[in-house]
């Protein structure tokens, strides 16, 4: 069962890229809210998850069961889909009409089901408790200022830290702003041979630091400016003084073992993976500590998000929209967060002393736990809620990487890709 649970942990932090090997799973009953739970004469309906089952039958059948005790003459059918599955069966779904009443998304398929039409508008049909959610939670779900979904577990990064490293390279706290970072790393690379800020892709750097993948409107691309092109300018500087590794820039470095191997000083992910260094080296994980992460001039984090939506053809709209309010409640998200390492996108939830204890823990995964949960004070998805975003996302990170490897004029490189996302924005 331990063994089960450490799987389940890193499966479901990958951001929320979940790939879990999943089965098909029934179970019954509707919705209704948590804390007064009105009575309703509901009807069925079905709940289609991501990658939840079999590792989570025992916690999703037993919020249906309460669910359906709670709410007499609700029923819920639970059907769970494999993550790469799900685009194409949602999207096909949505198209002939019958996507199940209640669905788990990541901010990628909402936006492309949002943007259908598919989708039940939740700032209208979850009003009263949309004031108990992060508020960047929220916003992840919108799709042309409207949100589709309610926001239900998390993710984001906070930073594993070499104390030793940043030592001997005569640093005496970790940084906390991104500038911080790229002004230590020449002098951490010179007295170390580790690197210290590196990068490989863009599409979340620009808008951390202020500048928009896309107009407000969602119409056009934003981030041909004069300040992005001296960010690439400034990256290309950096690849040419050898502070940014190929391996690192193509996605090819294996980052647990950089660390554990003392090649990275720090390392940015969710606290649940911090043990992975454990593992591979006990020596390094002992001399290592949790801050919080790295910030870029906007001064938000990241995070990313898992939501649960409602068919806008639902035959049972109501039952469907209390399921949805009642799965993504404080009390059923700490509980689930208790069993797998998430976050929850609900602000009591957050509070509870099982995050908040540890903040002065000596094990570097209990406080990057407490850092993470703080962090959601203040994180966004920076992920541009359009239609067509991982394509986006692609283009742009593909003239990026030409202009460190290829020597492409940065310039063009942007107007290469402002050109390419306008045609995909079409």
């Amino acid at each position: 069962m331990k063994k089960l649970k450490r799987l389940s942990i890193i499966a479901l932090s990958i951001l929320l890229m979940l790939s879990i090997g999943c089965r098909r799973v029934e179970q019954p009953e509707t919705p209704e809210e948590s804390r007064e739970p009105e009575q309703t004469k509901g009807g069925p309906i079905t709940f289609w998850t991501l990658s939840l089952s079999p590792t989570f039958d025992d916690y999703i059948n037993g919020v249906i069961d309460d669910f359906e005790e709670k709410n007499p003459g609700a029923k819920v059918t639970w059907q769970d889909i494999p993550f790469d599955q799900a685009e194409q069966r949602t999207l096909a779904a949505a198209s002939a009409g019958n996507l199940a009443d209640v669905i788990n998304l990541n901010t990628d398929f909402l936006k492309k089901l949002g943007a259908l039409g598919a989708l039940k508008n939740m700032d209208e049909a979850a009003a009263d408790v949309k004031d108990q959610y992060f508020e960047g939670a929220w916003q992840a779900g919108t799709v042309n200022g409207t949100a589709y979904a309610i926001p239900w577990y998390l993710s984001n990064g906070v930073m594993l830290y070499n104390k030793e490293l940043l030592e001997k390279a005569g640093i005496d706290k970790p940084p906390t702003t991104d500038k911080e970072a790229w002004d230590m790393s020449k002098t951490i690379y010179e007295k170390t041979g580790a690197y210290g800020q590196t990068i490989s892709d863009i599409h979340l750097y620009l808008p951390a630091n202020g500048i928009p993948i896309v107009s407000e409107d969602g119409k056009k691309a934003a981030f041909n400016t004069p300040d992005a092109l001296e960010k690439i300018k400034f990256f290309k500087e950096k690849y040419d003084e050898g502070l940014i590794p190929d391996e690192i820039l193509l996605g090819q470095a294996n980052i647990p073992e950089w660390y554990a191997q003392e090649k990275l000083v720090w390392w940015q992910t969710g606290p649940q993976l911090f043990r992975q260094v454990k593992d591979l080296s006990p020596e390094v994980y002992e001399k290592s500590d949790a801050a919080p992460a790295i910030l870029g001039s906007l001064g938000k984090s990241s995070m990313a998000v898992m939501n649960v939506a409602v068919s806008a053809k639902s035959k049972n709209p109501d039952t469907a929209v209390k399921f949805a309010k009642f799965i993504t409640n404080s009390e059923n998200q700490l509980n689930f967060c208790k069993i797998v390492a998430i976050l929850p996108s609900t602000k009591e939830a957050a509070k509870d002393e099982f995050f908040t204890q540890g903040a002065d823990s000596e094990d570097p995964a209990e406080k990057g736990k407490y850092y993470s949960a703080k962090q959601l004070e203040n994180a966004i998805d920076f992920f541009v809620p359009v239609e067509n975003i991982s394509q986006i996302n692609k283009t742009i990170n593909e003239e990026f990487h030409k202009v460190l490897l290829e020597n492409k004029d940065p310039q063009k490189a942007l107007d290469d890709a402002e050109a390419k996302v306008n045609e995909l924005l079409k």
